[in-house]
């Protein structure tokens, strides 16, 4: 079964089931408490820096930290995996061995946002709202009122779990071997 949530966007009955409990965990889990879905936050760390932030801010969200060496609860409905997380982790190959969507929270913003530049219009007495990978983690610009324009910086891990984002306008500003751990050679980060 599928319902609606508060903006309208098709949402599928069960759990959402966040993976990581740091500043962007916390905001995806704040943010589906918000809606009203049910929410489970897996951590890898006993004490992540986000647990008393989460208790306070997403208390109904069921919160377990130790080991993402974990079992996905039988109505998960996606996994939503904080950009840090390497996606070859078990429970992310749970999660598409069972055909669940694995996304991050671009995905989610982008679900429900319309306009995205890459331009802070403010000099153009626009309203707009700047967040994303430094700052305001992306989310929690939805709870401020709707301005005219997002602008948003990314991370390319941020990136790997978006599908749906379509910014008006996007700009790479950096390509270096920061993340060649993650990605590769530098040649297929810059690919990618």
């Amino acid at each position: 079964t599928h319902s609606q949530d508060a903006t309208g966007q098709a949402q599928a009955a069960g759990t959402d089931v966040v993976l990581g409990l740091g500043v962007t965990g916390l905001s995806c889990a704040r943010y589906l408490s918000a809606l009203g879905r049910r929410v489970v936050v897996f951590d890898s760390r006993e004490t992540p820096p986000g647990l008393k932030a989460a208790a306070a801010r997403a208390p109904a969200a069921v919160i377990q930290t130790g080991g993402l060496d974990v079992s996905l609860p039988p109505d998960t409905a996606r996994v939503i995996v904080s950009p840090g997380l390497t996606l070859d982790l078990p429970v992310i190959a749970e999660a598409r061995r069972r055909g669940l969507p694995v996304i991050g929270d671009i995905e989610l913003f982008a679900g429900v946002v319309e306009r995205l530049p890459a331009a802070l219009p403010s000099e153009c007495g626009r309203p707009a709202l700047a967040g994303g990978n430094l700052g305001v983690p992306a989310l929690d610009l939805l709870l401020e009122p709707t301005p005219d324009l997002y602008v948003l910086e990314l991370s390319s891990f941020q990136l790997e779990c978006t599908q749906s984002l379509r910014p008006a306008a996007a700009v790479v500003l950096n390509v270096s071997e920061d993340h060649i751990d993650r990605h590769g050679p530098i040649e297929s980060y810059a690919m990618d």
